[in-house]
């Protein structure tokens, strides 16, 4: 019962801290502009955002490591709330843009412990299960932000929509008091060392994991730039229409996080990530083809289809590799390489577009997204093989 409760607390924190900055991200930008933010002044936030997240997540998350799991949700969602709190009473640019790099290390320091609660109250025979459970309080928090922002900003303005923040991570807050146990854990802990880094990432499981993120995240902020600019200019199709396509694939994920996670606990979780992760890829470079709104909305449920089904199955590997390196460091360093894709693929896109035009722009994206699959299948599946010849052997031994 006290891991059911855990369990569903930390769902909670995880909806209200992403419902909350899902609401203020979608209008941060136009906020800086609104204040009087060009050019690096208007970027500067944005970029020094993402870069917190990828120097300090490694840092950190072993960090979170040694100091314990309920100190450091306390820290990180305090952060989060005096960040939130700033916004409401801060017209300066230069400290924004401060505010936006202890914003960052406040989801780095968010990630990794979330993913160490979650993983030890649930157990090892259903383990996908749950954690795709779980990241229903994501996508769906995700993909009800930005319309609930709309609102807020509609109704109250700017100032609205800060003050819903200060709320929800106010009460996410309360929570994690109420429900993270004070000894920090339910479970056995493993301690990461930022020193053995290196040693880590020779482990052939994560350094696949690792490339498929990159890819993945890369593809992901590719779409998020480029496909309006192609549903729009290209197609010619209304807002209504657009907003249908690029949400399409989030719903499905939503809908379909659970029912995938209880896939994933019955079948070969590495093979599950490659036939995503190529789906996705394949759809990526069809979509220059689409001639309308009802090619282009297919592919985006198709997209969605091929996502989730790697979703569980990528997060469940990564948790396991967490139990063997330490959590914190795990994860934080799964997260510094997924915003590191997240920063580079507007960055490559924006030259491609420049140089060669729009449909090369998806076409790399999933070429990218099929060499970091490859990356995945060379790293990750020859362990698989050496671990079933393991356990083939001691089969064997013991039969004899």
């Amino acid at each position: 019962m006290e891991k059911h409760n855990l369990f569903r607390g930390l769902f909670l924190i995880n909806f209200l801290i992403t419902l909350g900055f899902g609401i203020s991200d979608a209008f941060f930008s136009l906020f800086v502009f609104s204040l009087g933010g060009r050019g690096l002044l208007l970027g500067l936030p944005l970029v020094l955002y993402s870069l917190s997240k990828i120097l300090c997540s490694p840092f950190l998350g072993a960090w979170a490591d040694r100091v314990g799991q309920r100190r450091i949700a306390v820290v990180s969602l305090g952060l989060y709330l005096f960040v939130s709190l700033c916004f409401c009473f801060t017209t300066s640019l230069a400290l924004i843009t401060l505010l936006r790099l202890l914003q960052g290390m406040a989801c780095a320091l968010f990630r990794p412990v979330l993913v160490s609660l979650v993983n030890s109250c649930v157990s090892n025979e259903k383990r996908a299960t749950w954690l795709g459970t779980f990241d229903i309080s994501f996508y769906g928090a995700l993909g009800l932000g930005p319309v609930a922002g709309g609102l807020l900003k509609d109704l109250w303005g700017f100032r609205g929509i800060f003050v819903t923040l200060v709320l929800l991570c106010a009460l996410a807050l309360v929570v994690a008091l109420l429900l993270i146990p004070a000894s920090g854990t339910v479970g056995r802990r493993q301690t990461g060392q930022f020193g053995k880094l290196m040693d880590m990432t020779r482990h052939g499981t994560l350094r696949g994991l690792l490339a498929f993120i990159f890819g993945r995240s890369c593809g992901i902020s590719l779409m998020g730039s480029f496909l309006p600019i192609m549903l729009s200019a290209r197609m010619g199709l209304s807002g209504a229409r657009a907003g249908l396509v690029l949400a399409a694939g989030t719903v499905v994920m939503t809908l379909l996080l659970r029912p995938a996670g209880m896939l994933s606990d019955r079948m070969p979780r590495k093979l599950l990530v490659v036939v995503g992760g190529v789906g996705v890829s394949l759809l990526y470079v069809l979509l220059p083809i689409a001639n309308g709104f009802y090619p282009a909305l297919l592919l985006g449920v198709g997209i969605g289809l091929f996502s989730v089904l790697s979703q569980p199955a990528s997060t469940t590997l990564l948790a396991e590799e967490g139990n063997k390196h330490g959590m914190g460091l795990t994860v934080g360093t799964f997260n510094a390489v997924l915003n590191l894709g997240f920063v580079v693929g507007p960055l490559l896109g924006a030259g491609l577009h420049a140089g060669f035009g729009l449909n090369v722009v998806f076409y790399v994206a999933g070429l990218i997204g099929l060499m970091t699959v490859g990356l995945f299948v060379f790293s990750a599946l020859p362990e698989a093989r050496v671990g079933l010849c393991q356990r083939h052997y001691r089969l064997t031994e013991n039969y004899r």
